[in-house]
């Protein structure tokens, strides 16, 4: 039985240690992916026809025949991953299992083709979407912001109702997804609950009880994350398992001819349809167009929807007026701070260090690090623009702050002396507990996470997403400087 490259017959402790590797990412997302449902299951994941054990061969008789490549997460899929590390353990098995081997790993693929998962439930790489290192979308994305822009690409390509079966899924594809399940499900609510731990008790000077508690949780989702990106990066260009150019090339396919039953509401799929993929050269990001675009785009589509001449003049005129105000009012753009997207690596670790600093620790620090920034690339404070020609991304990170500001305010107010809404209430409760804001829950936690995984996942979005009016041709250049990443290449 021939091994296969990336892994190989030969047990060495390199290839041990690359196989448990990836062997631990197909475990934990084959566990994510059964807690979703199986075979007989019933949501992101099901069932579909079943598959005769000669489509579901390991090896199909073409591809023995092709050269193989060893290629990357993107391109490694469940079945190529599960044949080389089977292979590589093959000799350390039992005599008796050595001899079922070839059934062992039929029945595997034949279950890995039969368990379909719908493409909704699947998170891609920016790569993989058409993207390169120059895509905003590589800068601006959080798990969630990176799910929303793969299903609104999938129903703009008509794909969004598409099954992958478990033996196409690439390993870039798990990760992705592991990664967005944890986010959502552990991340966000550790955070979140990181938020609202009260003070308890003074410690030493500011250090308090809660402190310590929260201390773990905020090096733990720091690292975590930090990992993430490393495991991410590296097993795109890592050698995985070698493959051939058939095989390479259904990585991550759906299934021919094969849906899952339902339909796309109409609303989405007319923003899916408005959008793409942005890109510096070829599509500018929505983040990157002045207010005055947007004010023209609303107002053309609300005329349009509405049948009344008479509507669609008092809406122009409308849309004219606020214009008029927007050219003739304007703003310091400069005063605005660097989002926090745009720190450079110490003043990230300083902003994420910093929320456990009191009274100036979070939002004022963040303000100052994001000012430092524009001064350190030499904008000028003086400067001023038409609210007119202010970008989104301004727009909404001034928005960012300024909501970031109100609800670290209102924590020290409550903390200085004021009532926290949830003390008052259980004060009302029970009159005799008397019950202190130190003593229960922050409400302040809960405040701060409409602006931490709302706004920032919009914004996020409207940074990796263009209007797709604005497509143009890529410039002759991009052919050499820039090369696409997306399709398979040989």
């Amino acid at each position: 039985m021939r091994g296969r490259g990336g892994f190989g017959l030969v047990v060495d402790g390199r290839a041990r240690r690359r196989a448990l590797v990836v062997a631990v990412v197909m475990l934990v997302v084959t566990a994510v992916t059964v807690s979703f449902g199986a075979e007989r299951g019933v949501g992101a994941v099901a069932s579909a026809a079943p598959v005769s054990p000669s489509t579901a061969s390991p090896r199909p008789a073409d591809a023995r025949d092709e050269p193989e490549e060893c290629v990357g997460s993107r391109f490694a899929t469940f079945g190529a991953v599960y044949d080389a590390i089977f292979d590589s353990l093959l000799p350390t098995m039992p005599p008796e299992m050595q001899k079922r081997a070839p059934s062992i790993k039929a029945r595997a693929h034949r279950d890995m083709q039969g368990l379909r998962i719908s493409k909704l439930a699947v998170s891609n790489h920016p790569y993989d979407m058409g993207a390169d290192d120059e895509s905003p979308i590589m800068t601006y994305r959080d798990p969630i912001s990176q799910w929303i822009v793969t299903q609104l690409l999938n129903v703009r390509e008509g794909d969004a109702t598409e099954a992958i079966p478990v033996e196409n899924l690439t390993v870039a594809q798990a990760v992705e997804t592991v990664w967005l399940y944890l986010y959502v499900t552990v991340m966000v609510p550790l955070t979140i609950a990181r938020r609202t731990v009260p003070s308890i008790a003074t410690v030493a000077g500011p250090i308090s009880v809660g402190t310590l508690i929260t201390l773990p949780i905020l090096l733990g989702v720091f690292a975590a994350t930090q990992v993430y990106q490393a495991v991410s990066a590296r097993l795109i260009d890592a050698c995985i398992v070698s493959v051939s150019r058939s095989e390479k090339e259904n990585a991550g396919k759906a299934v021919k001819d094969l849906r899952f039953t339902g339909s796309v509401p109409a609303l989405l799929r007319d923003i899916a349809d408005q959008v793409d993929l942005a890109d510096p050269e070829t599509c500018p990001a929505i983040g990157t167009l002045p207010l005055s675009r947007i004010v023209e785009r609303t107002s053309t589509y609300l005329q349009s929807i509405t049948s009344d001449a008479a509507t669609d003049r008092r809406i122009a005129a409308m849309g004219d007026d606020v214009r008029q105000w927007m050219q003739q009012t304007r703003v310091h753009q400069n005063l605005i701070p660097a989002d926090p997207a745009d720190y450079n690596t110490a003043e990230y670790v300083i902003s994420q260090i910093g929320v456990l600093i009191p009274y100036v620790g979070g939002a004022p620090l963040d303000v100052v690090i994001g000012l430092s920034h524009n001064r350190n690339q030499g904008d000028d404070f003086a400067a001023t623009v038409p609210i007119a020609d202010l970008s989104v991304t301004k727009t909404l990170t001034a928005a960012y702050y300024a909501y970031a500001l109100a609800a670290h305010m209102v924590e020290l107010a409550w903390s200085q002396g004021g009532v926290d809404p949830a003390a008052a209430l259980l004060n009302d409760l029970f009159p005799d507990a008397g019950i202190t804001a130190d003593m229960i829950p922050k409400s302040t936690g809960l405040l701060g996470a409409p602006n931490l995984y709302g706004l920032v996942v919009y914004h996020n979005v409207l940074r990796s997403m263009c209007l797709a009016e604005d497509t143009r041709p890529a410039a002759p250049k991009a052919s050499t400087n820039r090369v696409p990443v997306s399709a398979a290449r040989w």
